[in-house]
């Protein structure tokens, strides 16, 4: 489960037997296609990584390779001074585009479809018309060896990389120069455009990538974190993420905004020369010195059965709808947004209070969402994303709906707990008691009991008709995270910062026992259906299951990327669904295949993991 939660991999495009140049993604997604040294430029379809076509190049290695938009044409640039564009879907050649002086570096094709640009080695740059082979310009500037090429967005502006250490932007219809980037201490080989044409990136010898301002060439964002050469880098589809390929054999994903890393791809067992982004943004395609193209998930598909994505920060909490039918998700990106549970596609309003949103809680029936966030708004909205009403105050963490769906209790920073009405937002109670914030809440199934978890180590249980307090759960070390009730309400399982969880009994508030085994900070319990088992959630990225009955660690169920933030039973007690860090909600199985995943592990990871990896991987130091 952790190699498949950890290995970004998803397909491996083979048949070369040398060097992987360049690889190119189809605007309509079907299709991938390579440039190799290996003479050949190949066709791949997309989604399997089956070889569909080869392209022979007369003897000659072949750098870089260019779609047309429609995906009707290949354009490949190589080592014999010639442009060739080929009929991607026979493989056919169409043309020759002929008036180098030297071998050609790179290849890109104009967004509309009408002109074709490579780059060579004579320090010039090239652009033909596509339909008659007509050369249009060449680009004269570059001091050195010019090797990038891309064309903005809207097709006014051409930039190239050279190892004269700078990019040009020219203006596409006159050929003049009109910018240049200065800036690289060593060679520059890689250039890209975002998608809004404002910004170039580069990647140089100088172990460095950089994003530039596209209008007045300066530099807006400096890249570090490779070990050696970066080459060819690529903005994802919306512009947020850049990738970067190096001979350090890996890719980085990083922010655009604030370079933070998102993921690292490793598999590669030597240099990486380019990257390309899936139309989508949710894969990249690669090409390596080590004879592959491979194809990767930009989250990692583990044992889930449904994967949720789509949110920019930590997923703090999920929920289920009340038929099942449909989830919700809380993040630090300041959304909550609706989600359908079969797919996990988009599948209702999103909700922008503009604050770290913490919590989430659907109505027992009907569409209504309580949502509570960072800066103490807690607000309840209907079906279509509208609000009901607003409540303010200290941050909440914790928010709840009774099972007869008429009140909600939530969890303050200010040490108390609320009773509000599920229909104005009036406050009916406030509890009080904790020493500390109080965090995540939890009716009884009844609605005559309420749990709270406070920063103070104890759950305390109540009585929500008059407000008494009935017990305090004390005996964890650290916070306490979470609460569920049993579905006879005589056992309350709870979740603490002390890595355990804990069984106690509701009347007596005596500790039944204590489970171990999360190596973290468990945040999460919930309680299944049948009342057998407890599932437990942890900073140790692991989803877990346990005996109620026991009290034993019956399996692992998930393993997230990062932190385990929320865990819900569905309503039939056969899946789990889960919040992270890592920015994902997932549904899980809670009784997997483990041979149907051991097999397709095995089928996602090709090589040995060293000593680290298989520290992160939770598996022993020694394979043997």
């Amino acid at each position: 489960m952790t190699a498949l939660a950890a290995s970004h991999l998803q397909t491996r495009l083979d048949g070369h037997t040398d060097t992987v140049r360049d690889v190119a993604w189809s605007a309509d997604g079907r299709l991938l296609a390579t440039a190799s040294r290996h003479r050949t430029a190949r066709v791949y379809d997309a989604e399997s990584g089956r070889s569909l076509r080869v392209l022979p190049c007369d003897g000659a290695m072949v750098e870089s390779v260019s779609f047309s938009p429609d995906a009707t044409r290949l354009a490949t640039a190589g080592r014999d001074q010639v442009v060739r564009v080929w009929d991607a879907l026979s493989g056919e050649p169409v043309q020759q585009l002929a008036g180098a002086g030297d071998i050609g570096r790179q290849v890109a094709w104009s967004p509309d479809g009408t002109r074709i640009a490579a780059t060579f080695k004579d320090q010039v740059a090239r652009v033909w018309e596509a339909d008659s082979g007509r050369l249009v310009h060449e680009l004269r500037g570059h001091t050195g060896d010019v090797w990038g090429v891309a064309w903005a967005p809207d097709g006014s502006r051409l930039a190239t990389a050279s190892h004269d250490r700078t990019v040009i932007v020219w203006d596409a219809a006159t050929g003049a120069a009109a910018t240049t980037l200065t800036g690289h201490t060593e060679f520059v080989e890689g250039v890209a455009w975002s998608p809004d044409g404002e910004s170039l990136a580069t990647g140089a010898g100088d172990h460095t990538a950089r994003i530039w301002d596209a209008r007045t060439g300066a530099l807006r964002l400096l890249l570090r974190g490779h070990t050696d050469y970066v080459w060819n880098p690529a903005f994802s589809p919306d512009g947020r993420l850049l990738a970067s390929p190096s001979s350090d054999r890996t890719v980085r994903i990083v922010s655009t905004e604030d370079a933070k890393e998102v993921t690292v791809l490793r598999d590669h067992a030597d240099t990486v020369w380019a990257v390309v982004w899936s139309p989508s943004g949710t894969q990249l395609a690669t090409a390596s010195t080590d004879g592959s193209g491979r194809v990767w998930d930009l989250r990692p598909r583990g044992a889930e059965s449904v994967l949720v994505q789509g949110h920019d920060g930590p997923v703090n909490q999920a929920v289920w709808s009340g038929d099942g039918t449909r989830l919700a998700t809380a993040s630090d990106d300041g959304t909550a947004r609706i989600w359908s549970a079969d797919s996990g596609a988009p599948a209702g309003p999103v909700t922008t209070p503009g604050e770290r949103v913490w919590s989430v809680a659907w109505a027992p029936h009907g569409d209504r969402l309580a949502l509570s966030t960072a800066d103490g708004l807690v607000r309840v909205v209907d079906g279509s994303g509208g609000t009901v009403f607003d409540l303010r105050g200290e941050p909440v963490e914790g928010g709840s709906w009774s099972s007869d769906a008429r009140r909600i209790a939530t969890g303050g920073h200010d040490g108390t707990v609320r009773l509000v009405s599920a229909v104005d937002g009036t406050e009916l109670r406030k509890l009080t008691g904790h020493q500390d914030w109080v965090g995540r809440v939890a009716w009884s199934p009844s609605g005559r009991r309420l749990a709270s978890c406070s920063d103070d180590r104890t759950c305390r249980l109540w009585d929500t008709a008059d407000g008494t307090q009935l017990t305090v759960l004390r005996g964890h070390s650290n916070y306490v995270e979470d609460a569920a009730w049993s579905p006879d309400e005589a056992r309350v399982a709870t979740a603490s910062g002390d890595w355990t969880a804990a069984v106690w009994d509701a009347v007596t508030g005596r500790r039944i026992d204590v489970l171990k085994g999360h190596e973290g900070r468990v945040r999460a319990v919930a309680w299944s259906p049948d009342g057998l088992r407890v599932a437990t959630g942890s900073d140790d990225r692991t989803v877990r299951l346990w005996s109620a009955t026991t009290f034993e660690e019956l399996a692992v169920v998930g393993v997230h990327q990062d932190k385990v933030m929320s865990v819900a039973w569905s309503g039939d007690g056969t899946r789990l669904l889960t919040a992270s860090v890592d920015g994902t909600a997932r549904v899980w199985p809670t009784d997997p295949d483990y041979d149907q995943l051991e097999a397709r592990a095995r089928g996602r990871v090709f090589r040995t993991l060293d000593a680290e990896e298989r520290r992160q991987h939770l598996l022993p130091p020694d394979p043997a």
